[in-house]
């Protein structure tokens, strides 16, 4: 006879081999975005709380007469089938109906495999299993639904609690950490859009061999639209935020300059403990590194506060414009970071790289840059604050820049050249 102690070590090994990842609840785990062709699903309180399902919201999706409708998740990684096979998702349909459950390879979408169950009591939710056990890891990084499949009339599902196995390996795939990168397979960036944006993991345009985030802010997007990086849980700890260390920085690609990018951090457990900050594009269809300073709090925010513990991030494009004004656009993102590296002791550039003169200056300033210049360097003049006070982009190797308007005090001059950065201190008398 097996003792209470043993049973039940037996359990928790049993429940971990069976660990689900919550794909989406709907509520405070919405970890994979759904959208949907030709009409896309949207978050709503459960009309129908009962059953098996009395969580607080769902997501509905109106069937249009296209025979091929669909909702579908594209993922940040591959599935992992290793430990476990089976996916599961709850449904409330109007009609008894086929739910058809595919997985597909987003890059090849002849690379699939599917299952069906049927839905024989309409009205009420049901629980559906779709095991898939002879499908291969690291394979399929996207998900579709047909409700009623090949069906072409028009009717009103909702579905909660789409769960199954972990994306990228582990139980529930490796957390996100800073700085955010896309470039490990084994990682769930938790990319969760909101108010019309839609994003997802891809290479860089400009560099095949980098993986970015690309997001799309659509017609139908309301100014406050914007992605969570890490998902509901955000970051693992918190960001070491503290007095005169307030500062991250994100490498944008926008199709514009002059463009708001807003930066939120919050408590993943309380979004009322929150701060945000912005930062403008200076350049159009090209990578530059934008720095946020959370101690210069957008109007009409809170003031960063030290103890919180701030460890979810929400990044906003052309934030305060719909999508409807501006139009459907697309932007980059990568190498989301803590600080603005611009330390005075830390980061001093050799002189055989950059040079300044004269220093202290007043009305100018002489800057002598000895390596090669692409097309996007730019030059950089910060206050000790980290506030950003000039950006100009580099012509030439040698530049004459205009500090008269400059109080006197100390700044950090910054060249940002490719993936490089050098810094050397600025006085100004």
């Amino acid at each position: 006879m097996k003792t209470p102690l043993c049973f039940l070590a037996m359990m928790l090994i049993v429940a971990n081999l069976n660990a689900q990842y919550i794909y989406n609840d709907f509520d405070g785990n919405q970890n994979v975005p759904f959208s949907g062709w030709p009409n896309p699903p949207t978050v709503v309180a459960n009309p129908n709380s009962g059953g098996i399902n009395t969580s607080a919201n769902v997501g509905k999706w109106v069937r249009s007469g296209e025979q091929w409708a669909h909702v579908f998740a594209e993922l940040s990684g591959k599935i992992d089938f290793t430990t476990n096979k089976k996916f599961y998702v709850k449904v409330w349909s109007p009609v008894a109906c086929n739910v058809l459950f595919k997985l597909e390879d987003k890059a090849n979408s002849a690379v699939f495999t599917e299952i069906s169950q049927a839905i024989t009591t309409p009205n009420q939710w049901v629980l559906l299993t779709f095991n898939f056990t002879s499908a291969p890891s690291a394979t399929y990084d996207k998900i579709v639904l047909f409700m009623d499949f090949s069906a072409t009339t028009d009717h009103t599902f909702y579905f909660d609690d789409v769960e199954g196995p972990a994306i990228g390996g582990g139980s529930a795939g490796n957390p996100v950490i800073l700085p955010v990168t896309f470039e490990d397979p084994l990682v769930n960036y938790g990319l969760t859009d909101f108010g019309g944006t839609a994003s997802e993991i891809v290479a860089d345009p400009a560099n095949a061999s980098n993986k970015v985030a690309k997001t799309i802010k659509t017609v139908s997007a309301e100014t406050w639209a914007g992605t969570t990086v890490g998902g509901a849980v955000g970051f693992p700890t918190p960001i070491p935020f503290a007095a005169g260390s307030t500062s991250m920085s994100v490498k944008v690609w926008s199709p514009t300059a002059g463009t708001p990018i807003r930066l939120k951090v919050e408590a993943s457990n309380d979004p009322t403990k929150s701060v945000e900050t912005e930062a403008l594009t200076t350049v159009a269809s090209a990578w530059q590194t934008l720095i946020f300073n959370f101690s210069n709090q957008a109007a009409g925010t809170a003031a960063i506060n030290f103890g919180y513990s701030y460890n979810k991030a929400s990044i906003f494009f052309n934030f305060g414009t719909t999508g409807a004004a501006a139009g459907e656009k697309t932007y980059y993102w990568d190498n989301m970071g803590f600080g603005a590296n611009m330390g005075l002791n830390s980061l001093q550039a050799d002189k055989n790289i950059f040079s300044t003169y004269p220093n202290p200056a007043s009305s100018f300033v002489n800057l002598d840059f000895k390596g090669s210049i692409d097309g996007n360097s730019q030059i950089e003049i910060y206050d000790l604050n980290s506030k950003l006070l000039k950006q100009i982009l580099i012509s030439d190797q040698h530049m004459k820049i205009n500090t008269a308007d400059l109080q006197s005090g100390v700044y950090m001059i910054r060249i940002l050249n490719g993936d490089k950065y050098y810094s050397n201190k600025l006085i100004i008398k």
